[in-house]
């Protein structure tokens, strides 16, 4: 009775967090009760025969075993806590101040464990979880700037200091479900943004190279997420290999298409992997659909005209 840090394993299900608060409470609830802490020694038959005092079976005991108890009256034996225990730091579970459970995990099948401060250890548990959350606070903010700021840290004694942190925990949970709910839909305009631009650039490179057989550019401004859009609709528009790069961010990158009917003389990922040294980088994939990226963007005009090269000698 007594130690800052604690660890109990137990035979269990796993406890819902509901339960783990019941234990907390529960502990709480008889540490603020001051009950006396005391101990006797009794001979080790005794005790074997006694189910209301918690012995670990795998112990060596000697003829003669000091029992800790918790409750009654002292060397009584009729404590609501008592094992057999070599020691213990209070005289009375006041001393203890607050207890908090501050996490509960499987060690093995059917086995779990609580880990749990107590005492000051709690003071210096809360202030290091104040930190912690302060930072994912920080990290989310420079995600969606504007959120409103966690509630302040309070120091001020044990059962304080706990429920600052759970207020904080709570508010942190709603800011990260309201920050993941944001970038969703920031997600889908942009990706539906991204479809409405390649959409159109397709159209108008299909309405300039129309008659041509193959299709071999450079679109402006253009990362390889909008290229591979581009490729994609121009697959229903255009019947020869397709071959584009880009440049966004000091990055070259680069697309390759060839129809499955084609793939049998020319690859789209043999393009890449031939044209994207040239522009400083590599790449690979399928035949029929290949991507790389470079960072030389002064010889991309080197790299399409090598990949135009390889299309007219087997198109």
């Amino acid at each position: 009775v007594g130690p800052e840090k604690l660890t109990f394993d137990f035979t269990s299900a796993a406890l819902t967090h509901e339960q783990v608060r019941a234990v907390e409470k529960l502990v709480n609830d008889r540490i603020a009760e001051n009950a006396s802490v005391s101990w006797t020694e009794i001979p080790y038959a005794e005790a074997k025969q006694r189910t209301d005092i918690q012995q670990f079976f795998g112990d060596k005991y000697g003829d003669r075993v000091r029992v800790v108890q918790i409750g009654g009256k002292p060397s009584a034996l009729d404590g609501y806590s008592m094992e057999l225990c070599g020691g213990t730091h209070v005289r009375v579970t006041g001393e203890i101040e607050h207890f908090r459970i501050v996490s509960e995990s499987a060690i093995a099948a059917g086995i779990r464990r609580i880990e749990a401060v107590a005492g000051e250890e709690v003071l210096r548990w809360a202030e290091s979880e104040a930190t912690r959350q302060q930072s994912s606070f920080e990290m989310l903010s420079k995600k969606k700037p504007g959120l409103t700021a966690l509630p302040e840290f309070v120091r001020d004694g044990h059962a304080a200091a706990v429920a600052s942190v759970e207020a904080r925990a709570a508010q942190l949970k709603q800011l990260e479900a309201e920050v993941l709910d944001w970038e969703k839909q920031n997600a889908k305009a942009a990706e539906a943004e991204l479809r409405s631009r390649a959409t159109t650039i397709a159209a108008e490179l299909a309405s300039a190279h129309g008659a041509a057989t193959s299709l071999v550019v450079e679109i402006p401004e253009a990362d390889g997420a909008l290229l591979q859009q581009v490729a994609d609709a121009l697959k229903a528009k255009f019947e020869g290999p397709i071959v584009l790069a880009g440049s966004a961010n000091g990055r070259v990158d680069l697309v390759a298409v060839v129809p499955k009917n084609l793939t049998a003389k020319l690859r789209a990922n043999e393009i890449i992997q031939q044209i994207g040294p040239i522009v400083g980088g590599k790449g690979g994939g399928r035949p029929d659909n290949a991507r790389g990226a470079g960072k030389d963007l002064a010889r991309i005009g080197d790299a399409l005209a090598h990949a135009r090269e390889m299309i007219a000698a087997v198109v």
